[in-house]
């Protein structure tokens, strides 16, 4: 019996997704869920598990191919009299490779799980394939082009220093592009630019970060908690614009994302009722977020339902940017690196933390007035630590 596994909604109100990598090809046994395939969503990549049993009949489309929900993402022969043959077939593939590895010098192999997987699936010693990925690693290509004995020189990775070469805009990074071009096509954006002295915040950090049990205490579960609060004051930034009906919604919950870099390219992982957090459930949900979203392990309600952005550039970042607004949010803020320099206090000139915001803001619903206003709010909680610390949640 032939079974059709559709595309399902995986995320709010999902249209379609993009096939990044297949794990199985036709003929390839699989179990009940396990993974088949990775797709790409307008938030991050995303494995899709069948929840059958049985024999690949038929891929519902190709790799860079685009699957509409509802529509047959593969199809699985459930009941075939070659499914045991195949399993016996499978398994003594995966011994012979790994007798063949156990013979040969030991390197060590950077390859995901499901790429291993491939490459037992292909028969193919993943010991012996050429990376290509970043950093030397294995990806899905490299043992597919190993198993059809197209592996040479040719296929490595250019060096982009020393030959002009060409890459696929593809996955994370094509929804990146279209995410910002329709942002900065639709949007009019205007960014705002200021310094704040967070010499009092280095200090509270300090002593947070000696409290703090296994952990790291970074800036950024301050900033986000600052913000939070600036938000509660400031909810026009918080809003979201419908420009079908021509109305502004102010959200009721605060859903901070928080701009994570990956090998793929910019994912925005949501703490969901941040102003709710503590500094400290901040900085363990942060770290728990970015560690998961750079091994694409993030579930896609973490990545969708934000209603206002944070982008950390860090110490290389420099001290003014002008982040671009994440749709179909109002707002972003752009904090960067914090540097020594000379500040007035008390009429007299100290040394202090100093730290570049940028604030950029759709300018058909937010004014001036209004961007001056919130990163007023914003710089006196971080100025003055204690007024959010000790307040509570």
């Amino acid at each position: 019996m032939i079974k059709e596994f559709k595309l399902p909604d995986i995320g709010e109100g999902l249209q379609e997704a993009e096939v990044v990598t297949w794990f199985v090809k036709k003929g390839d046994k699989v179990k009940e869920n396990e993974n088949i395939a990775e797709v790409q969503t307008d938030k991050a990549v995303v494995e899709i598990t069948t929840p059958y049993s049985g024999v690949v009949h038929e891929r519902g489309g190709e790799e860079g191919e685009n699957i509409k929900v509802g529509e047959t993402l593969i199809s699985i022969e459930t009941e075939s009299e070659g499914v045991n043959e195949l399993k016996r077939e499978t398994e003594q593939s995966y011994v012979e490779e790994e007798k063949e590895a156990s013979n040969a010098p030991a390197r060590r192999v950077k390859a995901a799980p499901t790429v291993r997987k491939l490459a037992r699936q292909l028969g193919v010693t993943i010991s012996e394939v050429t990376p290509t990925g970043r950093g030397g690693k294995i990806i899905a290509d490299d043992v597919r082009l190993h198993a059809e004995g197209l592996t040479d020189k040719s296929n490595e990775a250019p060096d982009p220093s020393t030959s002009t070469h060409s890459e696929p805009i593809k996955g994370v990074r094509k929804k990146i592009f279209e995410n910002m071009t329709h942002s900065m096509s639709e949007i009019p954006q205007c960014t705002g630019m200021d310094e704040v002295d967070v010499s009092r915040l280095s200090e509270f950090r300090g002593l947070l970060k000696n409290e703090m049990q296994n952990g790291t205490l970074t800036y950024l579960p301050f900033i986000v908690k600052a913000v939070a609060f600036a938000l509660r004051e400031n909810p026009r930034f918080n809003g979201r614009v419908d420009k079908e009906n021509m109305l502004f919604h102010y959200q009721a919950d605060i859903h901070i994302g928080v701009a994570t870099a990956t090998e793929d390219g910019l994912v925005v992982p949501v703490l969901k009722s941040a102003d709710n957090l503590s500094v400290e459930e901040i900085a363990r949900s942060i770290e728990d977020l970015s560690t998961r979203a750079r091994a694409k392990k993030l579930k896609s309600d973490e990545l969708s339902g934000s209603t206002f952005t944070i982008s950390n550039t860090g110490k290389r970042g420099g001290f003014f940017a002008t982040p671009i607004i994440n749709p179909p949010e109002v707002a972003i803020l752009g904090v960067h690196s914090i540097t020594r320099k000379p500040v007035v206090k008390d009429e007299e000139i100290q040394i202090g933390d100093v730290m570049g915001m940028s604030i950029t803001f759709d300018h058909r619903v937010i004014d001036g007035e209004h961007s001056a206003q919130f990163m007023s709010t914003l710089e006196a909680y971080l100025e003055k630590p204690e007024l959010f610390i000790f307040k509570g949640k």
